[in-house]
């Protein structure tokens, strides 16, 4: 599988109707090119024409003026003259005219009549176009219409005498058909670019279509609203808390399990749009382990922390849930194996007991039965009485009695005192997660003294201004530095797999209760545990 199917999500997709997005993309983009060069196209052309006309028309100006100031136009309308198709003056500008590439050069009197024309059939004939009044006036300037040669551009100039008096004028002009070349030239370049742009702006659409179908993964507008549908359902289905970070560390979503988990452990959660500190409570662990302390909204939480899959700085998803069911959890496993070992251990020896019973009636030795029988009764009471005494809290007494039945079949000497009396607990008070702090540290030691030829465990127990103060004390094989250092996370132990949730269990409960757990060991010499907890009489 490549990296880039592996980011990609696995969706059902609904069924695709019409155009796809990336298709469409591309259409829109070059449609919309289409049509800005199709009015480009039509402005240009049009900017053209006016811009051809006017170079034109500022050239057959200029050389009407010329034409009007050569010596033989001035001399011939200022002297007496006829309109002979054959005359110099006619030679001469008709040469002129296929010299500079122009249509027509007419040279008129004062009463418009031609005295030059390239048909030489309209000398002497009147002017046409109604165009010439202004010159004759004395003025120069261009004028479009329309004459003997069809539709053309005429720069127009008055002729002058020696006195300076308006003897005649001179038009100079090109035809619309012979701009049409320019103008069909210009328009094939103009074409050209744009046919260009054309393809150019088709490869980017193409180009844009591409990337925006891998931005989205491939996926079309219903796949992605489909997708999102779901990941709101399972958001909202989800038992556990989930807040999404993005590259800045920023809140991005926040599920309503989340929202719930706040609520309830009245923890000051973050908000969307807030940037959010690294949760876990050590901030140099980057490893992405599962259960780990989290510290959310100065309360805390059990979860995990990971960073998208794309890459750390894409953003990250932390998942949580309230350490409390963890504890319970872990109490109920604790409290099962601990009642099935005492439960275990009583029956034992009980039904030792029972079989020196049995054997004592079948003999008929009734003063041995009734002696062995006190015995019992006395031992009870003896081994009892102190703790029912000293620790009023019934739960409590029972299960330390129930304690001392499994450290009596395991031969080990369990030493319980009580310096003050425990009277019982409130109503509201969590004796059950005392019990399981207890067994799990007695339930270490007990393992601790496998092996030892003379096996001890000492509970120490007193209350003082509702602190509780326990200290269990055992001459086991010890802990050197590197296994104290690690003994309170998840797992660690030294007694094989499945093992070491005991003391994360009782660190973890008593951190939820501000409670303080010291550990004090050396190889050989046993261990110390001091613990000290809140405690809640109902006196």
């Amino acid at each position: 599988m490549t990296p880039s199917s592996q980011a990609r999500p696995f969706v059902g997709r609904p069924q695709r109707r019409g155009i796809s997005l990336a298709a469409l993309t591309a259409c829109l983009v070059f449609a919309m090119i289409l049509s800005s060069l199709v009015l480009a196209w039509f402005l240009f052309s049009s900017q053209l024409w006016r811009t051809v006309e006017h170079v034109q028309g500022e050239r057959v100006e200029d050389l009407a003026q010329t034409v009007a100031n050569m010596p033989i136009v001035v001399d011939t309308l200022a002297s007496a003259h006829g309109y002979d198709p054959k005359a110099a003056i006619q030679h001469r500008i008709d040469g002129l005219r296929q010299q500079i590439g122009v249509d027509f050069i007419v040279v008129m009197d004062e009463q418009a009549h031609r005295l030059t024309h390239p048909d030489i059939a309209r000398i002497g004939h009147h002017f046409r176009g109604d165009d010439e009044g202004p010159a004759l006036a004395g003025q120069h300037y261009v004028s479009v219409a329309e004459g003997t040669l069809g539709q053309s551009v005429r720069g127009f100039a008055p002729v002058r005498d020696a006195a300076g008096r308006v003897v005649g004028a001179v038009s100079v002009g090109v035809t619309q058909s012979r701009l049409a070349p320019l103008r069909g030239d210009s328009r094939l370049r103009l074409l050209a670019w744009l046919g260009l742009v054309v393809v150019l702006g088709g490869g980017g659409a193409a180009w844009l279509a591409t990337r925006v179908k891998r931005r989205l993964m491939g996926m079309e507008p219903d796949d992605i609203a489909h997708l999102v549908a779901e990941h709101r359902a399972v958001l909202d289905a989800m038992h556990e808390g989930v807040i999404v970070l993005d590259g800045e560390r920023r809140v991005r979503l926040i599920n309503p399990a989340a929202r719930r988990l706040f609520e309830a452990t009245a923890a000051q959660g973050p908000n969307i749009g807030q940037i959010m500190a690294d949760p876990r409570r050590d901030a140099g662990r980057l490893g992405q382990g599962v259960d780990m302390d989290l510290d959310i909204g100065g309360r805390r939480f059990v979860g995990t922390v990971r960073s998208m899959p794309a890459s750390p700085s894409a953003g990250t998803v932390i998942t949580f849930r309230d350490s409390r069911e963890l504890q319970r959890l872990g109490e109920e496993l604790t409290g099962v194996r601990r009642y099935a070992q005492a439960l275990r251990a009583t029956t034992h020896d009980f039904k030792n007991k029972l079989h020196v019973i049995l054997g004592l009636t079948q003999h008929g030795d009734w003063a041995r039965l009734s002696s062995y029988v006190r015995e019992l009764v006395d031992l009870r009471e003896a081994a009892t009485a102190s703790l029912v005494e000293r620790i009023a809290e019934p739960i409590l007494a029972g299960f330390l009695i129930g304690k001392q039945n499994e450290a009596r079949e395991q031969a080990i000497d369990l030493r319980v005192t009580a310096e003050t009396a425990i009277p019982p607990a409130a109503a509201d008070y969590d004796v059950h997660g005392l019990v399981s702090i207890l067994g799990n540290v007695l339930d270490n030691a007990f393992e601790a003294t496998a092996g030892c030829a003379e096996p001890t465990v000492a509970l120490t127990l007193a209350l003082e201004a509702d602190t509780l103060s326990i200290a269990v004390q055992d001459n086991g094989y010890g802990m050197d530095r590197d296994q104290l250092a690690c003994v309170r996370e998840a797992g660690v132990s030294s007694k094989g797999e499945q093992r070491g949730l005991g003391l994360h269990l009782v660190d973890a409960r008593l951190a939820a209760v501000d409670g303080t757990l010291a550990i004090y060991s050396e190889p050989g010499q046993g261990t110390l545990v001091e613990i000290a907890c809140g405690y809640q009489s109902a006196t």
